[in-house]
Parts: structure tokens; sequence; C-alpha cells
């Protein structure tokens, strides 16, 4: 009963819909679209909030070269002395695919931050759109743009 009270009002539809069963009133179930960066079940875009769609496209943060990736570890968990260096070959050889990684930097002592700096903008544009809201070891990634003045002054001018 509370579907049909649901379906009068449209929203009986909407449910249905982004479970992947059709709708009480019969109307076809719209075309599921799998995202595939976050691993979730898939979600037909018309349900998905704009600000959602919009947080997996857009940029965070003013377009450089180099970006922080956020969230990518828990150094409480991680019990290899050196897990650091395996974090960055990853991350590495991940990246490496949107463009030539000049640096990248793996802090041990911070929530899974992990700094890379770009060739170029477009790189570090194609990697953020990749990575952002990603899922890895079960935790979802930041990326956000840093400023290159913040970056080279957390690194003192290196390459």
């Amino acid at each position: 009963m509370l579907m049909q009270k649901l379906d009068r009002t449209g929203i009986a539809s909407s449910i249905a819909g982004s479970l992947g069963v059709p709708a009480l009133n019969g109307a076809p179930n719209q075309q599921a679209v799998n995202l595939p960066l976050n691993k979730q079940a898939a979600v037909p875009m018309a349900m998905l909030p704009a600000q959602v769609i919009s947080a997996a496209t857009e940029p965070v943060g003013s377009p450089t070269e180099c970006l922080l990736l956020k969230n990518l570890f828990d150094p409480a968990t991680e019990t290899e002395p050196d897990f650091d260096l395996d974090i960055k070959d990853d991350v590495g050889e991940e990246c490496s695919k949107f463009g030539q990684v000049k640096h990248i930097y793996v802090d041990k002592n911070t929530a899974g931050w992990v700094y890379l700096r770009f060739e170029n903008v477009p790189a570090a544009m194609n990697a953020q759109r990749a990575m952002h809201l990603r899922w890895f070891a079960g935790r979802s990634i930041s990326a956000i743009f840093m400023p290159p003045h913040e970056y080279e002054a957390k690194f003192q001018g290196v390459a």
C-alpha cells in the first residue's frame, strides 16, 4: 500500500528504478549507468543528485600541476616499516597513465596523504578526474589541486 501511495507521487518509480526493478505502474526502468571509479552499485544517472554528479567531474581547486591525494591509507593500520614505498610505487604506476609524474611523496604522518607533481597541468587534471572519489583499499580518495607555491614550500623546490 505504501508503494502504491508513493507511486501516485512518482516516488515509487524513482525508488524502484534506482533499485533496478520495474515500477508498480509498469513504467519502463531507466537505463543504469555503472560508476566504475567508486565500485558502488549501478545507479541511474537521473537518480543521482546534481552535486554528486558534478563532484565526480568538477576539479577540486584551481587546476595546477600539483595534486594532493587524501585518505589513501591509515597509518595506524600499516604494519610494514616501509609501507610508504609500496604506496609510492602503486600511485606512481597508476598516475603515470595520465602523464609524466615528476615527484611523489607519501606522508606517513597523515591520514593517507600523497603529494604528486606532474609535468604539466593537463596530466594533473586527468589524474584528478580519475582519482577523485575513487575507492582504493576500501577508502574513498579525495584528489585536490594544490597551488604550486604551497607545493614548493613544502618540498623546497623539489621538481
